[in-house]
């Protein structure tokens, strides 16, 4: 007697079939996967919004990026650990000498804070160090000596630029509305196109501070150094922005990456694109960014948005009138 089985082309369109099956169902998987890590990503930004509001009933203020020239220094996210459930870390942090939180075998500027690190993107060596949220800056953030401090979020403090002593944000103060101007917003973490200028053999002039790694800047709890104004967002670059120097965004994040051009470099050509770059809104969601606005609420901004409503958008007091309403 025979026993009943497949032949060798029915077991291969099987396969094939399952094959087939896998591959239409992928799409859908990673599609709902995104949706949900989006709708985490912003149920981050919106803790981070309450947290700020919270500071904010307690000192009548909101903190400032990064508080600098006083013996007790700080930072943004720094000051919003007790209102993010993060009390005890806050409780050992060093004020007096903040050199101390950087070094150890496990050093308190590294550890590793889910809520400031957006589900969506990817996780590299060392990530614990960054955040990929920021505080609206304005206009301008970078350099320091050219912000235009028209945001939510400013450096403060007797050596604050671009004014010494200034303060934090008070609710008050804006005046277009808390529900008009951005609060928190996402940003990527690194960028090849900006770091391959690191290695240029000349610049012409010699950029003033020295280049760094663009991962040095997003920080959650950056140095009293060159990156203290790191946590800022901007509306100097369009959303997604990737190279400066006029150059065309890739459809994604890290793809597509052009070689600097050839040297020397014209810094003053360069610099202002490379600048906007640091504070430039962007996520690896799909065609846009989540925004956590003044009053707590949420939007999602599109990768389209038009620069001058970004602008709009990331001023307190300019009393604009949004063309989106």
């Amino acid at each position: 007697m025979r026993r009943a089985a497949f032949t060798l082309i029915e077991l291969l369109v099987v396969i094939a079939i399952i094959a087939i099956l896998i591959g239409l169902l992928l799409p859908a998987v990673q599609k709902v996967r995104e949706a949900a890590n989006r709708t985490r990503c912003a149920n981050y930004l919106k803790q981070l919004a309450l947290a700020a509001h919270n500071y904010h009933d307690a000192m009548g203020r909101l903190p400032g990026v990064a508080d600098m020239g006083n013996p007790r220094y700080t930072t943004l996210f720094v000051e919003l650990l007790p209102q993010t459930e993060q009390d005890n870390l806050y409780r050992q942090w060093d004020f007096t000498s903040p050199g101390n939180n950087y070094v150890g075998a496990n050093p308190r500027a590294m550890t590793g804070l889910p809520l400031l690190y957006c589900p969506s993107h990817p996780k590299g060596d060392g990530y614990s160090w960054y955040t990929t949220y920021g505080g609206n800056g304005g206009r301008v953030a970078f350099p320091a000596p050219q912000a235009t401090a028209d945001g939510m979020f400013c450096l403060t403090g007797p050596l604050s630029q671009p004014q010494p002593y200034q303060v934090g944000v008070q609710f008050l103060g804006v005046t277009d509305g808390l529900s008009n101007t951005i609060l928190f917003g996402e940003r990527t973490i690194g960028d090849g196109g900006l770091d391959s200028y690191l290695n240029a053999p000349t610049f012409t002039p010699n950029p003033s501070p020295a280049l760094q790694s663009s991962a040095m800047y997003t920080r959650w709890a950056p140095p009293n150094d060159l990156n203290a104004a790191g946590s800022l967002l901007s509306a100097q670059a369009p959303i997604n922005s990737h190279y400066p120097g006029g150059w065309s965004p890739p459809p994604s994040p890290g793809f597509g990456q052009p070689p600097p051009p050839p040297p020397p470099v014209q810094w003053n050509q360069i610099g202002p694109g490379w600048y906007a770059r640091l504070g430039a809104y962007g996520s690896y969601h799909i065609n846009g960014v989540n925004v956590a606005m003044a009053d707590g609420s949420l939007r999602f901004l599109s990768s389209d948005t038009p620069m001058n409503v970004l602008a709009i958008l990331s001023t307190r007091n300019g009393g604009e009138v949004n063309p989106a309403n």
